[in-house]
């Protein structure tokens, strides 16, 4: 299996990594060894680090014509390793969608952009099924399907639907996903995940859904609180 084996890579370069500090230091007992290159992200891929409620942002743009009542569903396909499936997820395992968010609720923050999640939560939460990882058929190291209502039939009770786009709205859209782990007291257990073929549905016509090609900003783009404390890497233009 593809993943499998980029899993097994990634283990060997940060092995092969960690090995050549230690011998560059010289030996020395007081040496440390130089912190190992990250992993490559597969391609096709985004890897999203999530912690205490933050999510990645992806961007839709529809085709000429099309509208968002044409659309029924929001799908996203992800992969988390053994380590990371059993880590604790947070909002009581709420798997969320969130959004509609503008481009200008977005800043920069260092080397990543970021909506600040302390603003922009409770009536933003369009979908707050809950979902373990057991209910969404995850296995490690393989992909699984997320499905998520658009609709708002299943928001957060602080749900506003203002923030719901229109019948008529042309986008652009731009929503929140991801599994985001628990912020403990004692010690981060941020999930890490791969993401891949974030898709709007057409409720018609499969020739019309739309693939998100990321964020649509130059920066990694993410839903966070403040320090922001998760990660994403990929694709290539982020």
């Amino acid at each position: 299996m593809k993943i499998r084996k980029w899993f097994l890579a990634a283990a060997v370069i940060l092995t092969i990594a960690a090995l050549a500090g230690c011998a560059s230091s010289g030996g020395g007992a007081s040496a440390k060894p130089a912190p190992p290159p990250p992993a490559p992200v597969p391609e096709g891929t985004e890897r999203l680090s999530l912690l205490n409620g933050a999510y990645g942002i992806f961007r839709f743009d529809l085709p000429a014509g099309a509208k968002w009542s044409d659309y029924g569903k929001l799908t996203a396909e992800y992969l988390v390793d053994e380590e990371h499936i059993k880590r604790p997820q947070r909002n009581k395992e709420n798997v969320r969608l969130m959004g509609n968010y503008k481009e200008e609720n977005f800043t920069v923050s260092g080397k990543q952009r970021i909506a600040n999640l302390q603003d922009f939560n409770g009536p933003y939460i369009i979908d707050n099924t809950p979902r373990t990882f057991a209910s969404m058929g995850a296995v490690a190291d393989e992909w699984f399907t997320v499905e998520y209502d658009i609709s708002g039939s299943k928001a957060h009770a602080q749900f506003n639907k203002a923030n719901l786009p229109s019948p008529n709205d042309t986008g652009p859209f731009f929503l929140g996903i991801g599994i985001p782990g628990e912020d403990g007291s004692l010690r981060r257990a941020a999930i890490v995940q791969l993401v891949r073929n974030v898709t709007l549905h057409h409720r018609s016509n499969p020739a019309l859904n739309v693939v998100s090609k990321g964020s649509g900003f130059e920066e990694p783009t993410l839903l966070s609180f403040y320090p922001l404390d998760s990660r994403r890497e990929g694709p290539s233009d982020e």
